[in-house]
């Protein structure tokens, strides 16, 4: 018997009642090989090959447990390094939490971009979201897993495309209801967002003549879910009969009005997925104390999103740049403009195939001189007697020609016969 496996059954009788109070699995697992082991009337290395166990793993956990008796030695020890010579520096560190802090909504992609183009630190998205974790400061909620479909992202091609809905204010100021109206263009993301005291029609044509006024861009369509507010679908009684008031306006400026099937806000999905982010930028930070003051402040809100708030969704440009990059493009398109190169590259000109003719007999010459159609040979040749004098020259050519398509051989001295 192995000396090791001696002084483990003089220290198990006083650890096998703190066994109970092992809580971890794995170590109330090796508690129980090394016991069964150790006490088993086999030689060890019967016994490890009966209970599954190698010989190295007991030698590790009996040394460690022989060197001192006690069972949390039977725990697995931390594998983290000591130190992280490449670990990003405390001040780094500081700055990224600091910005955090500032604004929960942040993730740490902005976060990043934020420290490249502000602070001129170099921080990988990575690594932010890393020191996020360190500092515990990521929200279980905000975190959550993205699938394939969600990530799917689809843009209209040109601005001119609005999405429109109201959004109940999440608290009530002086014990009334606020609500939010909202429209988001669906190829930059610019937004124009107002706080009115009700839902209603005028609510509606007022926050439309401030759109004429302010947008940065023809409307081309508005499209709405089936509020009564936007249309008079369900309460005309024959569907949208073009007399309320949203749809007059729509046709005084020649916008088309869209109106989403009913119980499907997913096509309403840009103007809803706003309505998440305020509630993550704006309302996080309130509440506020009335309605001037929360009016002001969305109209801030509102200035900073389409100036100043990248994403990389938009290539890190905001909406603004968004909109200017988009009508550049597609004045180039239409002037067909083609961008300068400073230093075009040279095509090297391949070289041509010259293909050599095969030299051309007497016949072939005559018979190229006589339009030959290779389709209607006998309508060719039917001239061919008429020639009888110059074409005697000819005839030892002919002759073998004249053989495979089933003609009378020539005699050298004589005229070519007329087919029979």
């Amino acid at each position: 018997m192995s000396q090791l496996r001696k002084q483990l059954r003089l220290i198990m009788p006083r650890l096998s009642k703190q066994a109970n109070k092992l809580r971890d699995t794995e170590a109330r697992s090796r508690w129980m090989k090394l016991k069964q082991i150790t006490m088993s009337p086999k030689s060890l290395t019967q016994a490890c090959a009966f209970y599954g166990w190698s010989m190295d793993a007991y030698t590790k956990w009996g040394t460690r447990l022989r060197k001192e008796p006690r069972l949390e030695k039977l725990h697995s020890k931390s594998r983290k390094p000591h130190r992280s010579p490449t670990r990003t520096k405390p001040k780094k560190e500081k700055k990224v939490l600091q910005i955090r802090r500032a604004d929960p909504s942040l993730g740490p992609e902005r976060i990043s971009f934020d420290l490249r183009n502000i602070f001129e630190i170099l921080v990988p998205p990575s690594t932010v979201y890393a020191i996020l974790k360190r500092g515990k400061v990521v929200s279980q909620k905000l975190a959550e897993k993205l699938t394939k479909k969600h990530l799917k992202r689809y843009r209209r091609p040109l601005p001119g495309y609005l999405q429109m809905d109201f959004k109940y204010v999440p608290y009530k100021i002086n014990n009334e209801q606020l609500y939010q109206l909202s429209c988001v263009d669906h190829h930059s993301s610019w937004r124009l967002v107002r706080i009115y005291g009700e839902k209603s029609n005028l609510s509606v044509i007022n926050f439309l003549k401030e759109l004429i006024n302010v947008c940065p861009f023809p409307i081309i369509e508005l499209q709405t879910d089936n509020d009564a507010a936007f249309t008079d679908k369900f309460t005309s009684g024959y569907g949208v009969s073009g007399e309320h008031l949203f749809d007059q306006w729509c046709a005084k400026y020649k916008i088309n009005h869209r109106l989403i099937p009913v119980g499907v806000k997913e096509l309403n999905g840009k103007v809803e997925n706003t309505h998440k982010q305020d509630d993550r930028e704006f309302y996080a930070k309130g509440p506020y104390k009335s309605f001037e003051n929360i009016k002001l402040n969305v109209q801030g809100y509102n200035q900073r999103w389409n100036t100043t708030r990248r994403t990389r969704a938009l290539g890190w440009l905001s909406p603004e740049e968004t909109i200017i990059a988009a009508y550049i493009k597609a004045a180039a398109y239409l002037m067909y403009f083609k961008p300068i190169n400073a230093n075009p590259p040279v095509e090297i000109p391949r070289p041509v195939k010259i293909k050599t003719r095969k030299k051309s007999t007497a016949v072939e010459k005559y018979l190229q001189f006589l339009e030959w159609d290779t389709k209607n040979k006998n309508q060719a040749i039917a001239w061919l007697p008429m020639m009888s004098q110059n074409f005697s020259l000819f005839a030892p050519a002919v002759t073998g020609s004249t053989r495979r398509s089933g003609w009378p051989a020539l005699e050298t001295t004589g005229t070519l016969p007329m087919p029979r």
